[in-house]
């Protein structure tokens, strides 16, 4: 087992928007996903007038190497406002080290400080080790998919609503 570094876990500033990017960029490969995020993306989505998400870092002797990335939600089941994870990586040399534990734990502390109800967020079902590491956290694993709709696929259904509701 590798000794623990000292791990600060600090909310990501717009200087960080490239780190984050690299770090987004290491989970897309683990997964098989391309290598696309940038750190201009990061920055005019994650740090302009209206961000669309917050970022926790994890730092090891000043170096990023991990993250969680998150955002608003409105969760209808209980009802309330919560957040969704929309990523939680650590590097996978320091795995196992409690780091992906405290970037969650500090996820729920922004959410319950916000008033949120619930944080949600998703793993793919062959990620045993992930889902083995959320269930001792108690998380519940609803067995839900999680579906995407992009590129022309998204078009062309937009395509089918433009009219509708005033779009």
């Amino acid at each position: 087992m590798p000794e623990t570094p000292e791990i600060r876990i600090r909310p990501a500033g717009r200087a960080d928007a490239a780190a984050v990017a690299a770090l987004v960029n290491k989970l897309n490969l683990l997964h098989d996903k391309p290598e696309n995020a940038t750190g201009e993306a990061i920055l005019r989505d994650g740090f302009e007038a209206e961000p669309g998400f917050s970022v926790l870092l994890a730092e090891a002797a000043g170096r990023p190497v991990g993250y969680a990335l998150y955002h608003p939600l409105y969760n209808t089941d209980i009802p309330g406002w919560g957040l969704w994870l929309a990523d939680l990586f650590v590097e996978p040399e320091l795995r196992r080290l409690g780091i992906g534990r405290r970037l969650l734990a500090a996820v729920a502390a922004q959410a319950v400080a916000a008033g949120a109800v619930s944080v949600w967020w998703a793993v793919l079902s062959e990620n045993r080790r992930a889902r083995d590491f959320y269930a001792v956290l108690g998380a519940r694993d609803e067995d839900a998919r999680v579906l995407e709709l992009d590129g022309p696929a998204l078009a062309a259904l937009a395509e089918e609503g433009r009219g509708a509701a005033g779009v």
